[in-house]
């Protein structure tokens, strides 16, 4: 009886996958694209477009942080223009206490590391390039521990609201001037492995503005 449950189980699951397939295949034979018109920054992002990059993630790891630092560079690199920036916007993991005995450790060493970068691509028309946003732990009463209050939604929430109002009371550590994020005037959005090609985000903003 039980083996005939996991059986039928199996092949529902095998099913539901081959008429996602189906669909989604279905979906590019019946259904043509539909070009969105886009200005051309192939030459560069104009200052009313300055654009942020931000990468809601936590802080895990010291190999973790050297991930998220290096992938931060290969988009930056990828995408260099004088309007646009680039941060990493983080948490620590969810934890039983408020503080836990790596968290310093931590925060100096993707303090350092984002320091490192600006010192590396210091550019005459701009102080910086890569922010940090750090948000200590909040208790959540509901799931009884310490986490970043919202998760991804409250990062980009607190982000917000430091562009729109320059708030920054929800950060307990910021790395970058503050002011120049305020005439930010787009945020593109990365997952950690979310990729940025060569001059995708010219493309965005070009399309969105």
């Amino acid at each position: 009886w039980y083996a005939e449950i996991i059986f039928w189980t199996l092949v529902l699951m095998s099913l539901s996958q081959l008429a996602v397939g189906m669909v989604n295949w279905l979906v590019t034979v019946f259904e043509r694209p539909h070009p969105l018109p886009r200005l051309d920054y192939s030459k560069g992002i104009p200052p009313e477009a300055r654009t942020l990059v931000v990468i809601p993630t936590m802080l895990s790891s010291h190999a973790a942080v050297d991930k998220l630092i290096h992938s931060l560079e290969v988009r930056f690199l990828a995408n260099r223009d004088e309007n646009l920036y680039f941060a990493l916007l983080t948490d620590f993991n969810d934890a039983p206490q408020e503080h836990m005995p790596d968290d310093e450790a931590l925060l100096k060493h993707v303090r350092d590391s984002i320091k490192n970068l600006n010192e590396t691509y210091v550019s005459p028309k701009r102080p910086m390039t890569f922010f940090l946003l750090h948000r200590p732990r909040a208790y959540n009463p509901k799931e009884n521990i310490w986490m970043g209050r919202e998760r991804k939604r409250g990062k980009l929430a607190d982000l917000n609201q430091l562009i729109l109002n320059g708030t920054v009371d929800n950060f307990s550590l910021i790395i970058g001037e503050v002011g120049l994020l305020r005439n930010v005037r787009y945020v593109i959005t990365l997952d950690t492995d979310t990729q940025l090609p060569r001059d995708t985000a010219r493309q965005l903003v070009g399309t969105i503005h």
